[in-house]
């Protein structure tokens, strides 16, 4: 599985928009849902800095993902376009690789 991190910093009067636009319900998991591998679109807020926010897209693979955007370019690139004025500043933190996500919890009674 693969995690694709950005960080954005948001100008306050477009948090709000900005929240539902690449929240997971907003344009950008619609985008992504159904396709083969996407997991899901999580938003996290941070709690000290105002306006700063990371975005995570889970996937199956780097392979899905890279497919995902070769396949769906011109949509991607559309809605790209279209949200840019809800963000200052977007910068791609990586691909980040890890074992299988939320394993069930160990059992406390054992």
């Amino acid at each position: 599985m693969i995690e694709v991190l950005y960080r954005y910093r948001v100008h306050p009067a477009q948090a709000r928009a900005f929240e539902h636009a690449y929240g997971s319900t907003g344009p950008w998991a619609m985008l992504f849902r159904g396709k083969p591998g996407f997991r899901r679109t999580r938003l996290f807020r941070h709690k000290t800095e105002p306006g700063v926010y990371i975005c995570i897209d889970a996937w199956d693979s780097k392979a899905d993902y890279d497919a995902f955007r070769v396949a769906h370019a011109h949509a991607y690139g559309q809605l790209d376009r279209d949200l840019h004025l809800l963000y200052l500043e977007e910068l791609l933190l990586g691909y980040y690789e890890g074992e299988e996500e939320y394993r069930a919890a160990l059992d406390a009674s054992s």
